[in-house]
């Protein structure tokens, strides 16, 4: 059930951040990392739906995090891409070209062996204090870092470091989120609100929506995306091995190497597909490719 849940959620993922870009990225720049540009992007219901997408995605990732491990389910958000490229060429003359199937090939084939020879493992949802405070600190020292070396740089150099800074952020909601679904599978909904992941979850959640919303208005979809794309699953990944203790069930050299191969071959699909406008939705891409300067 995990995987069916995770496939879900990352489909919706990817759609809602196509829906989003396009309303964030027309809004005033001076709104950026600011409660305001929130405020000023729920007035547009595209948006809302975006986010509306956004919340479904989000109960499917607790639902499958209740079951199955964070570097499984982190892993599989990246395929919400693969659903997205033949979804998005409906209702269009032109079509997807080789390098995008060869991407979503990447894509699919390094999830593929990472799941059937890594095998990740573990769902236990207790941590101590000081695994948590020293893997979200970590987390957290990206996020600052990002922010800070962005002020003033190219709307694309922004939004990627924007976007790296989200995926920090999101690594630790869904840590927390494992966390706070795992109490609620030994204790009451009361009980809840007497721990303090749900109050960090929530503080991170908000956290991350501006974040997002404000790398999406810094620049193009194709900057952000790849970056968030690849950030999220690898930062989540390590949350869950530092925190969790979750391990993959590789054993030796050649399965490790075979393992580390299918990771590296997955996220140059995913960076790839990222970029398609297929995926960003941006129209005045498809169909035009570049013209290449005549020779003299």
């Amino acid at each position: 059930m995990a995987v069916i849940f995770a496939l879900s959620a990352g489909l919706c993922y990817a759609i809602a951040s196509v829906f989003q870009h396009k309303v964030a990225a027309a809004a005033p720049e001076h709104m950026s990392l600011r409660p305001s540009l929130i405020i000023e992007l729920i007035k547009h219901p595209m948006w809302l739906f975006g986010i509306t997408l956004d919340i479904g995605a989000y109960f499917l990732e607790a639902l499958a995090l209740s079951v199955g491990s964070i570097v499984l389910v982190q892993t599989l958000l990246v395929s919400g891409l693969l659903f997205a490229l033949p979804l998005s060429a409906i209702g269009r003359a032109s079509r997807p070209g080789r390098s995008e199937w060869f991407a979503a090939a990447a894509v699919a084939g390094g999830i593929a062996v990472f799941l059937g020879v890594g095998e990740p493992i573990g769902r236990s949802g207790s941590a101590t204090g000081w695994e948590w405070f020293f893997g979200f600190g970590f987390c957290i020292s990206i996020m600052v870092l990002m922010v800070l070396i962005t002020r003033g740089v190219q709307p694309h150099n922004r939004a990627l470091g924007l976007a790296v800074a989200t995926g920090a952020c999101y690594a630790c909601t869904a840590a927390l989120t494992k966390q706070v679904v795992d109490i609620l599978g030994h204790h009451s909904v009361a009980t809840l609100f007497m721990r303090w992941p749900v109050y960090a979850l929530a503080v991170f959640s908000i956290t991350g929506l501006v974040l997002n919303q404000s790398a999406f208005n810094a620049g193009h979809l194709a900057a952000s995306l790849p970056a968030l794309a690849v950030t999220n699953p690898i930062l989540s990944s390590f949350l869950g091995i530092y925190i969790f203790e979750e391990h993959l069930k590789a054993h030796g050299v050649l399965q490790h190497a075979i393992v580390a191969a299918a990771v590296v071959v997955m996220l140059l699909g995913v960076i790839r597909l990222a970029r398609s406008p297929f995926v960003t939705g941006d129209e005045d891409q498809i169909g035009h490719p570049p013209v290449t300067p005549a020779s003299p």
